[in-house]
C-alpha cells in the first residue's frame, strides 16, 4: 500500500515538472503553439492600441443608416377638414358675474326709489325695476274726513272715551288720508270682526277697505356684475335712498 501512494505522488510530481517545462532541455514539455509568421506580416505594430472595454462599451459607434432608395414622398396637402370651434369665453364671463338687487322699496317710497335709480346711473350701471304686488291687508277705515282738522276732532273723541284699544290717523296710504285706522289685517274676516266690535263700543261710519289695493313694491335688480361693476356699487351703496345692496335671490327670478 505504501508503495502505491509513493508511486502516486512520484507520477504527479513528474507531470508537474513536465507542465512547467523544465524538462524541455532534454526534449520532454508541452508543445507550445508559436506563428512568428504573424508578427513578420503585422502593418505599423506601434500604432496598435488598446481600448479598455468599459470605455469602448460607454460610447458605441453609431452603425451608419443605409440610403433610401425609396423616392421622396408628395409634399403634405393642408387638412381642409374645418376644425372644432374653439370654446367661447361667455361661460367664462357668466361663471364670473354675479347678481344684485336693492329694495324692495314700498309704495310710498318714490322719491327713495327714483334717488337710486339716478345714483345707479351715475355710477354707469343700469338697473332693471321688478314690480311685485304688496300683500294684500284689509283695514278698518274711519274716513276720509273733508279736512285734517275734521279728522283730529273725531281722533280726539276716540282717545277720550277709552273703549277703542287700536286707533291711529293714516299717514300711508293717500287714498284713505286724511282718516282714522282702526286695525289693519291680513285676511278680510278678521278685519269685519274688528268692524263689529268698535260699533259696539259706539263707533259710527267706520268700514272695511283692502289698504294695498293696486299697489306695488319695486325691486332693482344688477343680474350680471362684473368685478370691476361690483366695486363700482360698493362705492355708491350709501347712497341708495336707505336700501342695502343684497345677493338676487334666485338668479332664475329674472325675467
Amino acid at each position: 500500500m505504501r508503495a502505491l501512494l509513493l508511486a502516486l505522488l512520484l507520477a504527479n510530481l513528474v507531470f508537474f515538472v513536465w507542465s512547467q517545462g523544465w524538462m524541455a532541455s532534454a526534449g520532454l514539455g508541452p508543445v507550445t503553439q508559436r506563428e512568428p509568421q504573424r508578427l513578420a506580416m503585422q502593418i505599423h505594430p506601434e500604432q496598435v492600441q488598446i481600448t479598455p472595454l468599459a470605455s469602448a462599451s460607454a460610447t458605441p459607434a453609431s452603425a451608419p443608416q443605409p440610403a433610401s432608395s425609396a423616392p421622396a414622398s408628395a409634399p403634405t396637402e393642408p387638412d381642409s377638414t374645418p376644425s372644432a370651434p374653439a370654446p367661447q369665453d361667455a361661460a367664462n364671463d357668466s361663471a364670473s358675474t354675479v347678481c344684485r338687487q336693492i329694495g324692495p322699496f314700498g309704495a310710498m317710497e318714490s322719491a327713495a326709489l327714483a334717488q337710486a335709480q339716478a345714483v345707479l346711473a351715475r355710477a354707469g350701471l343700469k338697473a332693471k325695476a321688478h314690480n311685485t304686488p304688496v300683500p294684500d291687508q284689509w283695514m278698518v277705515l274711519l274716513g276720509p274726513f273733508p279736512s285734517q282738522d275734521a279728522m283730529r276732532t273725531v281722533l280726539d273723541q276716540i282717545a277720550q272715551q277709552g273703549k277703542v284699544k287700536v286707533f291711529a290717523p293714516v299717514t300711508d296710504r293717500p287714498r284713505y288720508e286724511p282718516g282714522i285706522s282702526l286695525g289693519v289685517f291680513s285676511n278680510e274676516d278678521a278685519a269685519q270682526e274688528q268692524l263689529q266690535i268698535v260699533r259696539k263700543q259706539g263707533v259710527q261710519g267706520a268700514k272695511v277697505v283692502q289698504r294695498n289695493a293696486g299697489l306695488n313694491r319695486v325691486t332693482l335688480r344688477l343680474p350680471a356684475l362684473t368685478p370691476q361693476q361690483v366695486k363700482a356699487l360698493g362705492g355708491v351703496a350709501g347712497q341708495l335712498g336707505g336700501q342695502i345692496v343684497k345677493t338676487c335671490a334666485t338668479e332664475a327670478a329674472a325675467p
